[in-house]
């Protein structure tokens, strides 16, 4: 589309900080039309010139680079007056204004936000949460933020992912809040401060984990492609390569011993449901590969796919890089060079391209090399002296709520989606939507999703399906059924957003498929998310599928064997890349009049995570090891050798990981400590950000993770209670069913 009609065309953003989430996220409005100015220090230019390709697009493609040499407070200034949004770095408490100017805005904005900018602010512990984590690097987010504890093989250590895991994902996350609050702009005429913790995005990312603390038993999360709560699901060792296996309900596990030559196990108790075959994960795997061992992975894939259960190859980068799907998507594609780069997962196939330079600004930084700088002639005006910074209060509302002109509304408020998801992704989806203030109205079949009955159970569904349908309402329809078609197409026809994640063709099976729906409904946003996306392989695809298929299994641990990332990322990525494309549909809806189809593929999702590995998989997150300490295990951004030139493998297992954090601190050595889930969600920043809540499920309450998108005008909505199966069916459904008129 041209860039007239990009849902951000006309909004400038200043882009100014370190942080690879503070470009990444100026990454993702550029490609939905923003013009980004990317300002950057002369060392911070001379960085992206010795940069990797895949950085250097990844932090300048679609931006006007603006290098700040000879009065950076005046060109800032020049910059900041012409902002609609500005994402920085954390002003350091003690830097002085003339040298940080930033510093001013962000501190003007805390102690008055009733101005018209948006400011989003990205620092690993919030603005409330002091220095102590201000430059840590990726590798020691991935081990205070979780990652790190529950991703590596079976009882061995904890493992590094070697892509900007935290970053990346944080950068979606703040590209949405960011459309949020300018929604909110626009209605209300208010600005805002968007405090985006890196810890907190992370931390979220443990959604399947929480409930599972309170499942009796010890908890080691480390299973390497195993998952915690079905079975059979793991990498398979076939005779020409791996290949991932994975079911998700009893159905499928029947399937697969029918394939495999076994179904006389159907009848064996001890088999029969999910939470039993996961205590004998051994005995089944063992069944698998036995069957696996002696076909190759084509046969395998083939085989297994004919049964509905996902299965796929693991593959290394390389290998995913000449993958036909990813070409003809437009996700990969060869620069002028002949290099890989990624080409955009939002629908700007091809990546943004350099936009015109602004007036009165000097000479801009190339976009591919970094040369140039600024010169203006204009007077610098020394910024006000403010107060001390404030953060958001625990309560994410009250007395550090800044004044408004008048009260702002949540920034979906009005809007309606329609969700019909299952498992991980879609329903994420449509719970970052309802977080910020949209009705979602979840639709299931006779007896619920199958995730309702996983455990551990409150009030009738369980921990799982609560952290991702809670404060949705909730509808049952028989969508095989006539009838019920008739009713799903009345809601379909009074609502704003249609989100979808079923079976390819099922959509089409009953009348709303994305051409037919938005054909029909032309104000309407269909949404889908698919493991290819519309018009690709009409295959089932689960999270660990996708993670091998788009290398990222091949990018944790030795390399031996495939290990997935322990978070169930692809799902979680490509939720959040759909609540922000729906976000983007919803921009452009108002100035056209017209909805969009919005086609997130989770192949798609993984290419953005991984984007930093290619073109060989070499690490993306630096120098980095994990070693030993007396009390669990301690992540250290340094080289084998630095490290051992400052202390030995065994004196260093003598210590705590407090104790060895704090030595090699000494030593000009950053390094943090593992946290286990437990140890992640009692740290104080996900304490005093009330990042956990609880809900109120039947009889019961359960424990759930708040989104972190870090809005503070107003912040984020906490639901407050699980609807029941159903509950809502007598007051959104008509008393007899009626055809929906267009």
């Amino acid at each position: 589309m041209a860039d007239t009609d990009a849902p951000l065309s006309g909004l400038v953003v200043v882009e100014r900080g370190r942080r690879l989430a503070t470009a990444a996220a100026g990454n993702l409005l550029a490609s939905l039309g923003a013009r980004v100015l990317r300002l950057e220090t002369p060392d911070q230019a001379r960085h992206f010139d010795a940069a990797p390709l895949a950085e250097r697009m990844l932090r300048g493609a679609g931006k006007q680079r603006i290098v700040l040499t000879d009065d950076p407070a005046e060109t800032w200034q020049r910059c900041h007056a012409m902002a609609d949004v500005l994402l920085l770095d954390p002003p350091a408490p003690d830097a002085p204004l003339t040298d940080a100017p930033d510093a001013a805005i962000v501190r003007a904005l805390l102690a008055d936000a009733a101005g018209e900018k948006i400011v989003c602010v990205i620092s690993p512990s919030g603005l409330a949460g002091g220095d102590a984590w201000r430059d840590v690097p990726e590798p020691l987010l991935q081990a205070v933020g979780g990652c790190m504890s529950v991703t590596g093989h079976e009882g061995g250590p904890p493992e590094f992912v070697r892509i900007p895991v935290v970053e990346l994902s944080a950068a979606v996350v703040a590209a949405s809040a960011v459309l949020a609050a300018l929604r909110v702009r626009r209605r209300d005429g208010i600005g805002q401060l968007i405090d985006l913790s890196l810890i907190e995005v992370a931390a979220d990312q443990l959604r399947i984990h929480l409930p599972l603390l309170e499942l009796d038993g010890p908890h080691d999360f480390r299973q390497g492609c195993r998952h915690p709560i079905c079975t059979p699901w793991n990498v398979y060792r076939a005779t020409d390569g791996w290949v991932l296996i994975c079911s998700t309900s009893d159905a499928q596990w029947h399937a697969l011993l029918d394939l495999i030559g076994h179904p006389e196990l159907k009848q064996q108790q001890r088999y029969a449901r999910n939470f039993q075959r996961r205590a004998l994960a051994n005995e089944v795997d063992v069944l698998l590969q036995e069957w696996v061992g002696t076909r190759s992975m084509h046969d395998v894939v083939a085989s297994v796919g004919a049964t509905g259960v996902p299965s796929g190859e693991a593959r290394s980068i390389p290998q995913v890089l000449r993958e036909e799907v990813l070409r003809q998507r437009g996700t990969v594609h060869d620069d002028a060079t002949g290099q890989p780069v990624f080409g955009g997962v939002l629908g700007s196939r091809k990546g943004p391209t350099s936009p015109p330079p602004l007036e009165g600004l000097g000479r801009e930084a190339d976009q591919g090399r970094g040369e140039g700088s600024n010169r203006t002639g204009l007077a610098s005006t020394p910024p006000p002296s403010l107060g001390p910074l404030r953060g958001p209060s625990p309560q994410g509302e009250g007395e550090n709520v800044p004044t408004l002109h008048r009260p702002p509304t949540a920034p979906l408020s009005g809007i309606r989606v329609i969700e019909i998801t299952r498992y991980t992704a879609g329903p994420l989806a449509g719970m970052l939507l309802a977080s910020l203030g949209a009705e979602v109205i979840k639709i299931e079949s006779p007896g619920g999703e199958e995730t309702r009955r996983w455990k551990p159970q409150h009030g009738g569904a369980s921990g799982y399906f609560i952290n991702h349908n809670a404060g949705k309402r909730s509808v049952v329809l028989d969508l095989r059924l006539p009838n019920d078609q008739h009713r799903l197409a009345a809601l379909v026809a009074a609502s704003d957003v249609l989100l979808q994640n079923l079976r390819p063709g099922v959509m089409e099976q009953i009348g709303l498929g994305a051409a037919v729906a938005t054909q029909r409904y032309p104000r309407l946003v269909h949404a889908t998310i698919s493991g290819f996306g519309l018009g690709g392989p009409e295959l089932p695809a689960l999270d660990t599928v996708i993670q091998g298929l788009g290398g990222l299994t091949s990018l944790i641990g030795t390399g031996e064997s495939p290990c997935r990332m322990g978070m169930s990322i692809a799902d979680q990525s490509s939720g959040q890349f759909v609540a922000l494309a729906i976000l983007a549909a919803l921009t452009e809806r108002e100035r056209s009049g017209r909805g969009r189809i919005v086609d997130i593929a989770m192949c798609d999702a993984i290419a953005w995570l991984t984007q930093l590995a290619w073109p060989d998989g070499h690490s993306a997150i630096g120098p980095c090891v994990r070693w030993p300490a007396q009390d669990g295990w301690v992540a250290i951004a340094a080289t084998e050798q630095t490290v051992r030139a400052v202390i030995s493998p065994d004196e260093a297992a003598t210590r705590t990981r407090n104790e060895l954090v704090e030595y090699l601190a000494r030593h000009a050595i950053q390094a943090a400590p593992v946290l286990e889930p437990a140890e992640v969600f009692a740290q104080p920043v996900i304490r005093d950000r009330r990042s956990i809540h609880d809900v109120v499920s039947g009889d019961d309450t359960a424990r759930i993770l708040a989104m972190p998108f870090g809005l503070t005008a107003p912040p984020a909505r906490r639901p407050r209670r699980m609807h029941a199966l159903g509950e809502d069916n007598a007051a959104l459904l008509p008393a007899e069913p009626t055809r929906a008129t267009a």
